[in-house]
């Protein structure tokens, strides 16, 4: 979770220190609806792009890291040993009201996470093209979507062992659970891209505070 952290700051100071041939400031002021002042040129592409994903770390993730803490008022431990051992004797905590709540939550989380529609405010092509993706090409930008493919695979195992208490491990017949949930986890994102618009700023933040509102009362369930 900490990583994840890490990978937005970068973005923000990809942002933020680049001025690419892509963005050179437009010759013309920016007399569009709501400018701030019309006299003033267009900003940098990857400047608005390391605006939106300084939002995102502040309360866009915000309802992946309430989620992640259902499980440990359900089980009363952090230490992840202990959840997985209390669910291998109650059962699932997905299976529970709490842990219902929390998985929604958990999940729409893991789509702000991973920028995808309608939570692709970072990278939306109707205004910043690719945002910080734009910086990477060839292998560069390989290695970029290959860290993207493992981070759906590590939230996916994090959901298995929070939510189910199968923990991932090559010599045991668990991981086939762990790879079905990634799978799960992936073609869900999918249907819900598809079908989703982009969220601009006005919708990110009132769908933040309410899923994380969510997983406040499956944290408070958890400890009931």
């Amino acid at each position: 979770m900490g990583l994840l952290k890490v990978e937005e700051i970068c973005y923000v100071l990809m942002g933020a220190l680049s001025k690419s041939v892509m963005s050179v400031r437009m010759p013309f002021p920016d007399i569009v609806k709501g400018a701030v002042n019309p006299d003033v040129t267009r900003s940098f592409i990857e400047d608005l792009s390391a605006k939106r994903s300084l939002r995102m770390i502040t309360y866009g993730s915000f309802p992946l890291y309430l989620a992640l803490f259902g499980p440990v008022a359900q089980s009363g431990s952090i230490f992840i040993g202990k959840i997985v051992e209390y669910q291998q004797i109650h059962g699932p905590y997905l299976f529970t009201v709490s842990g219902m709540i929390a998985a929604v939550v958990f999940f729409i989380g893991y789509m702000a996470v991973l920028n995808e529609y309608p939570f692709s405010i970072i990278k939306a092509k109707s205004d910043v093209i690719e945002g910080p993706y734009m910086e990477y090409a060839a292998k560069y930008r390989g290695v970029v979507y290959l860290a993207r493919g493992l981070l759906m695979f590590t939230l996916a195992a994090l959901f298995s062992v929070l939510f189910i208490g199968i923990p991932p491990s090559i010599l045991s017949w668990g991981i086939i659970l762990n790879i079905v949930v990634a799978l799960i986890f992936v073609l869900v994102m999918g249907i819900f891209s598809a079908f989703s618009p982009v969220f601009t700023n006005r919708q990110l933040l009132p769908v933040s505070i309410a899923a994380s509102l969510l997983g406040i009362l499956a944290i408070a369930l958890g400890v009931l």
